[in-house]
């Protein structure tokens, strides 16, 4: 956030005759009404300043970090590089425009920006994190691990602390790690299901469906409105091979979803499974009807389904549709 701004301690001179604010104070004021959330406030104070004295850094920088909060980046840019024209000892405005550099996606000049920061303010915990956060863009994973525990070694690590590194251990590929950061999360604020959410994603990747499972259900006792968590957890069942269940879950996921033609293709190959085959074939139907990407797949799975069927034309007619993936198939009941 654009929060790194150089605060002025004002000496204030009353006269008796009348009253003129400084560009100092001025900044000052710029600088309250963007604490209080007052931006356009903020703009106006600070252009007053440079009005004044169209040579103060200060100014350019909090007039450009609102313009950044704003998202009125060629502005915001402006502004900064002015600031770092007139002052380039002003390292809060390298912070301001790294973070500008990484909303606009150029993480290159953004690394750049922090990294001068970082090495003019190496106290600073939030240098750490935005630089981490930069260097996962650029696909750093081992640099941005090592600056996201130099951020957590400043403060006391919270719950979204070891969840936000549980993220980063994730995309190193250390899923044990992510779900041992994950599970201290959940530890230190038992009441986010989201946790449980990202936990049994975590567990799924690693195939230990059981536990998955465990953590989906959590979830789903408190919200049964997000249908991915049915998908998931409908996924998890058929890997352990408990497809009523999944077909259960998939019901579900439809009910929240009834679009996406893969929830119908799964199901359908659940009921097969199952050897519901009349629901296979319905489920097969929809998943063509609604554009499943893979078309000769389906029809393959239509063939079989008929097959069990006793429909042997129209198990040959899915057949002919289903190109090289149903030639045994083709060869032994299509004559």
């Amino acid at each position: 956030m654009f929060r790194k701004l150089i605060f002025i301690n004002l000496l204030i001179f009353l006269v008796k005759t009348g009253y003129a604010q400084s560009a100092a104070e001025w900044v000052q004021s710029g600088n309250n009404k963007m604490e209080e959330g007052n931006m356009l406030g903020a703009i106006k104070d600070y252009t007053s300043a440079i009005g004044i004295d169209p040579n103060y850094a200060e100014a350019y920088l909090g007039r450009g970090s609102v313009y950044g909060e704003l998202l009125s980046f060629p502005e915001a840019y402006n502004d900064i590089n002015s600031a770092l024209s007139l002052k380039p000892t002003l390292v809060d405005a390298y912070f301001n425009r790294g973070f500008l550099y990484y909303l606009t996606r150029d993480y290159n000049n953004a690394l750049k920006d922090f990294n001068r920061y970082l090495s003019a303010k190496p106290e600073d915990p939030d240098g750490y994190l935005a630089r981490s956060n930069t260097l996962l863009k650029l696909n750093f994973l081992d640099l941005a691990d090592k600056d996201l525990e130099t951020y957590l070694n400043f403060k006391p690590i919270t719950s979204t602390d070891y969840a936000t590194r549980s993220n980063v251990k994730l995309r190193m590929q250390d899923t044990l790690g992510a779900i041992n950061d994950i599970s201290k999360a959940i530890g230190l604020d038992p009441d986010n299901i989201e946790l449980f959410l990202t936990r049994g994603h975590y567990y799924f990747s690693k195939g230990n469906y059981k536990k998955a499972i465990e953590d989906y259900n959590v979830y789903l006792i408190n919200d049964r409105t997000n249908y991915i968590a049915f998908l998931k957890r409908g996924e998890a069942y058929a890997a352990l091979e408990i497809y009523s269940a999944a077909i259960e879950d998939y019901t579900s996921a439809i009910k929240l979803n009834n679009q996406d033609a893969r929830l119908f293709f799964y199901r359908g190959v659940f009921y097969l499974e199952n050897k519901d085959f009349a629901k296979a074939k319905s489920d097969f139907s929809i998943a063509l009807a609604r554009n499943y990407p893979d078309q000769e797949l389906v029809h393959y799975n239509l063939g079989i389904a008929e097959i069990n069927l006793g429909n042997t034309e129209d198990a040959c007619r899915q057949f002919m549709q289903s190109g090289d993936i149903a030639k045994e198939f083709s060869n032994k009941y299509c004559k």
